[in-house]
């Protein structure tokens, strides 16, 4: 039975029973793991275990969420050692990195970083995304059906396209592609990891040479010019800050587009309506990334101090980890039909961005991505179709990032 609204009451496991383990797989790949829908609905926070066998919080409601997301008292420092760590590289590739620092440091690195990343830079860049998008569906039509859906589209858009930010070379998109796999593959070794970070930061240290010795006009060689040294990013954090920007600016952009053209080829009258009146380009991006939740594992917090959340008493030294995707279909949010693609549905509170002082630095470029994508590709291409049946669709089911390996389409 689920308790009144605003109940609220904390699952404690009993002494022999081992907390569930998170994250924890989408028994249908269109819904939230079941696990979670039952925590939200029963209210307050939940006790999981993560892969090194520790024990932590779990946040499902959407304002729980919102809560640990604004709340100083909660860090984001992947070097304190009670962070829940995502695995065992994490610590030595991204302890100091501006993300997983807190306030004042992280809002002062991260502006370093947002001119390229601000609406008016992203919107002055829809006629090149435009032009991208037209010639992978022209690519698309000439090659004839059928097409790998992620191959063919999903993946070169936004990897084009922060490419021409970052001023990194397109044609290395195999190599750097397989670094952003290798970073969100939860089933790698930390030994293959350890190899995949190293062979990213000798190609990103390269990039980062050569950059200062032949600048661009691009996002590394402003860095390089003006936010490098005791006040800036140091010289060794580099190419691991440009690795991550390639790495984020393309994968989630990618899994988002794929996943949301699936959601559209599945449901005839959303795909009708959005072509019937494209000015809905913006209200479907949001709803889709609201539907989706496509980062599975993160945002993650642990307690400095004291604090309260749901209800749930949360001691110093004691971490909270969130699910996104439960949070984005608390009815409480955003209705009893959350489960459900609408793209007239107000979605934009949505926490696929995650929330607070440190959400995604890229949003705006992939809203425009989105923005342009959708409407674009139903109109060029309008008998755009499955090739095969859904329910032989290869989802990514254990990655930091949720999303299709393959998307055949044909038309």
């Amino acid at each position: 039975m689920t308790p009144p609204a605003g109940t609220t009451t904390t699952a404690q496991p009993s002494a022999d029973q081992q907390p569930p383990f998170f994250p924890a797989p989408r028994t249908c790949p269109f819904g939230v793991p079941e696990q979670y829908t039952e925590f939200r609905e029963a209210g307050g926070l939940h006790r999981v275990t993560i892969w090194d066998g520790t024990q932590h919080w779990l946040a499902t409601r959407y304002e729980d969420i919102r809560a640990v997301l604004t709340d100083p008292r909660f860090s984001a420092d992947v070097r304190h050692p009670d962070f829940p760590l995502v695995h065992s590289n994490q610590r030595e590739h991204e302890g100091g990195l501006f993300l997983r620092l807190d306030d004042p440091e992280h809002a002062r690195l991260r502006g370093m970083l947002t001119r390229e990343f601000s609406v008016r830079w992203t919107r002055a860049m829809s006629d090149r995304l435009l032009a991208i998008t037209d010639e992978l569906i022209d690519a698309m039509l000439a090659a004839g059906g059928p097409a790998d859906f992620v191959r063919d589209f999903a993946l070169p858009l936004p990897s084009r396209a922060i490419c021409v930010i970052l001023g990194v070379p397109y044609e290395d998109h195999e190599l750097f592609q397989r670094h952003a796999d290798a970073a969100t593959d939860l089933d790698m070794s930390h030994e293959e990891r350890a190899r995949a970070n190293a062979e990213a930061f000798a190609y990103y240290s390269e990039l980062v040479e050569r950059k200062r010795r032949e600048p661009g006009d691009d996002m590394v060689s402003r860095l390089l010019a003006d936010h490098t040294g005791p006040d800036g990013f140091a010289p060794e954090q580099l190419p691991v800050l440009v690795a991550i920007l390639v790495g984020a600016g393309h994968e989630t952009t990618a899994n988002m587009l794929s996943l949301g053209t699936l959601a559209l080829l599945l449901d005839p009258d959303q795909r009708e309506l959005l072509c019937n009146r494209p000015e809905l380009a913006p209200s479907a991006a949001e709803e889709m990334l609201r539907y989706w939740g496509i980062v599975s594992t993160d945002p993650r917090r642990v307690a400095v101090e004291d604090a309260e959340v749901g209800g749930q008493p949360i001691r110093k030294g004691e971490a909270v980890i969130v699910s996104l995707v439960a949070g984005n279909r608390d009815p409480r949010a955003f209705g009893a039909d959350a489960d459900r693609v609408d793209i007239t549905r107000n979605a934009r509170s949505h926490m696929a961005f995650g929330f607070g002082t440190h959400q995604c630095l890229g949003q705006n470029l992939a809203r425009v991505e989105l923005q342009i994508a959708w409407p674009r590709l139903f109109e060029r291409v309008p008998r755009l179709r499955l090739a095969v049946a859904p329910e032989e669709l290869p989802f990514k089911t254990n990655a930091i990032v949720y999303g299709l390996k393959s998307l055949p389409v044909t038309w």
